[in-house]
Order: C-alpha cells, then sequence, then structure tokens
C-alpha cells in the first residue's frame, strides 16, 4: 500500500448521529493518498461500531478507541503520534468536506510556501440564525490572505474586526509539527493555542477564500460550553506561552489576558445567577456594571435562538447555480486555479446557499461547473 501523503485527525467524542456522513466525505476525496486517524473519545454511543466498519471497508481509516475520556486535545495527539503523512488536516466529526478539499489545500500551500494553510468555513445548521455565513466572511477574501501571529491574537477580541480564526481547520506540515502537541489541560480554544504556538514558532498561514468546509453549529458543540474552569486554563496556557512570545504580541497578549478576564468575571456572575446567590452576584454588579449589558446580550441572543427553532417546517424550493451569464437563477463564481485569487469573493453566495437549505428543502440544478462545485454545500441539507 502507497504511503499516505495526508492523515485527516478526526477526534469523535458522542458523534455517532454525524459520523458516518463525516467519514464518507473525507474518504470521498479526489486525493487519495491519505489516511483518516480517527480516534474515539471513550463515546459509547455506537461511533466505534460505526468506525470499525469503514474501517473494515477501507484500509485508509485507522481506528484508535481511548481507554477513557481525556477531552479533543488528548485525543488529537494521539492521532499526531499515529500520523504517517508530510501534511496533517484536521476535521471534526460532525462536519463535511468538499471533494476537493485536501488536493486543494495541498496545492495552495505548495503555490504559496506556506507551512500552514486554511480554507473558509461555511456554517450550516438545522436552526436559521446559526446558519447562513462563514467564517471568513467579514474579511471578503478574494485572495489568500496571510494569518499572523498577532492576527492569531487579535481575533480572540470581540471588539476586533477580525473573526475567531482559532475555528479554522488547517493543512498543516507535519515536520512544523514536530513533537509539538495539543495542550490537554484545555477544554476550549485548544486548536487556537495550537495554531498560536505555530506560529510563534516560525510557521507561515495562508488563508483561502474557497469555503470547502461545512462546519455544524448546534448546540450539543463544546465551542458552546464556557466554563470557569475552561476559562481558568485559557488564562493559565497564555501565562505558560507568553514568556516564549517575542516583545511585538505584548499589547496583544495583554489585550487577549484582560478579555479572558473579563469573561471569567462574567461566567463567575451566571453562575451565581443559576445559582440564586443573590448577594455574591449584586456585589460582582456592583464592581464590574459592565457585566450588566453582558447579561442583556445573552438574554436576547437566547430569545432569538428559542424564536428561531419555532417554525421547522421546510418549503420546496428549486434552485439553479452557474457562473454570470449561464442562466442560472443564483450566480456562483468559478474556482480558480488552487491558491490563485477569485474573480469575486465566494463567501456571499456560499453563505446564502447555506441560509436557504435551513429554511427550505432545496432542489438544485448546475448550469456549469461553477455551479456543481458550489452546489456541495447544500450536502448539509440531508442532516440534523
Amino acid at each position: 500500500m502507497t504511503a499516505p501523503l495526508i492523515s485527516i485527525v478526526m477526534a469523535n467524542y458522542r458523534g455517532a448521529a454525524y459520523l458516518d456522513r463525516a467519514i464518507a466525505s473525507v474518504l470521498a476525496q479526489d486525493h487519495t493518498r491519505l489516511e483518516l486517524l480517527l480516534i474515539d473519545d471513550a463515546s459509547g454511543d455506537g461511533s466505534a461500531a460505526i468506525a470499525r466498519d469503514w474501517a473494515a471497508r477501507d484500509a485508509r481509516l485507522r481506528f484508535h478507541e481511548m481507554p477513557r475520556n481525556g477531552g479533543a486535545a488528548a485525543a488529537r495527539n494521539q492521532a499526531l503520534d499515529m500520523a504517517r503523512g508530510e501534511w496533517v488536516a484536521i476535521v471534526d466529526s460532525d462536519d463535511l468536506i468538499h471533494p476537493q478539499r485536501l488536493s486543494r489545500l495541498l496545492a495552495a500551500a505548495t503555490r504559496l510556501d506556506a507551512q500552514m494553510v486554511a480554507d473558509d468555513m461555511v456554517f450550516f445548521s438545522q436552526t436559521p440564525n446559526a446558519a447562513g455565513r462563514t467564517l471568513l466572511q467579514p474579511l471578503q477574501l478574494t485572495c489568500p490572505r496571510e494569518v499572523t501571529a498577532r492576527d492569531m491574537l487579535a481575533s480572540d477580541d470581540p471588539a476586533k474586526p477580525l473573526p475567531p480564526l482559532g475555528y479554522l481547520k488547517p493543512l498543516i506540515a507535519r515536520k512544523t509539527i514536530g513533537n509539538l502537541r495539543y495542550d490537554t489541560s484545555l477544554s476550549i480554544s485548544e486548536d487556537m493555542d495550537f495554531y498560536l504556538r505555530l506560529l510563534i514558532g516560525g510557521a507561515r498561514l495562508m488563508a483561502l477564500p474557497d469555503p470547502m468546509y461545512l462546519y455544524r453549529r448546534h448546540s450539543a458543540s463544546l465551542s458552546y460550553r464556557l466554563s470557569c474552569k475552561a476559562l481558568e486554563a485559557m488564562l493559565d496556557a497564555q501565562a505558560r506561552l507568553s514568556p516564549s512570545c517575542p516583545p511585538s504580541l505584548s499589547e496583544a497578549l495583554e489585550t487577549r489576558r484582560r478579555a479572558l478576564e473579563h469573561m471569567l468575571r462574567y461566567q463567575r456572575l451566571v453562575d451565581d445567577l443559576k445559582a440564586h446567590r443573590w448577594g455574591p452576584a449584586t456585589i460582582r454588579l456592583a464592581r464590574a456594571p459592565g457585566l450588566f449589558g453582558n447579561l442583556v446580550e445573552s438574554l436576547q441572543a437566547r430569545r432569538k435562538r428559542m424564536k428561531a427553532t419555532q417554525n421547522k417546517r421546510k418549503y420546496p424550493l428549486s434552485l439553479s447555480l452557474g457562473a454570470t451569464g449561464s442562466g442560472a437563477t443564483h450566480s456562483v463564481p468559478p474556482p480558480p486555479e488552487a491558491g490563485a485569487c477569485w474573480d469575486m469573493q465566494p463567501a456571499d453566495p456560499a453563505a446564502e446557499i447555506s441560509a436557504l437549505m435551513v429554511r427550505h428543502a432545496l432542489s438544485l440544478e448546475t448550469e456549469d461547473e461553477a455551479g456543481a462545485w458550489f452546489a456541495w454545500i447544500a450536502s448539509g441539507n440531508e442532516t440534523a
């Protein structure tokens, strides 16, 4: 068997409902020199049986079951220890990827001389307000953009215009990773911490406009589960990292530290309110009145989510996708060569398809190759 060129890391915890399709999307890549390292984190939900069934049919899937639940960071470290490819790609077990994703990322890495290369992520969900956008949409990219360590830090600050770049799922040169591993003390933001340490170590990360990763948004996602313990671990991880950072990052590190401390104060207030500890909650609000505004925003967001889930009926809708002038009802730009610039930014049409598929039972026709390339986004329409 030919040695794999790309090792795909897939950590799974209780993802049985989505795992089959996630595996299928990886093994259906047009780049076939790959291995899928599926690490089950003691799920106990049938995930292991799904993985073993796939492994029996496709030798490219290598399955490992963790003896006890240790978190996503530990599961990914296990996969990194097993990896044989020259490149490592991260794919979550409830997400889907474009059939050309790995081949385009690999070609772009060569073209752009980058040790890390990432694509745009299209958010999809059964909840309308969680779908209909892409991660990099605020940047309105038409050409690849370098992401620096300063960018990665700044993107963790809601006051900055950058989207949260720690969500990216890059292709990474394994020689760049070396012996570096995920910080297992982190249950939140372990990806961002890992990428930041790679960037500080000299890796070059390029973000592509290409929308090739379908990122599932649902209430069971770990990213929704902030806690005091998780925030304290994030602060501790940054304190350990700071001495190895160049002086040019001092201001960005300090800004992020203050933001994390504010989030921790807010979470402690929320914990007090949930436990009906009115006295401590009143003291916290008196010491930091700005937390009241965070409470109001949180309640408004919760009402919006509840309203969005009230009407789940999907109405039929027919669309035809194609490049401008093809006669399509929805125009999409033709994808350029991997790592090259697009004629127009692709995030908006990708986000529109995501928005439509959560509200409608889509029937798609494609007028040309551009339409066929973007029609893949609607593959998330079949899931719950």
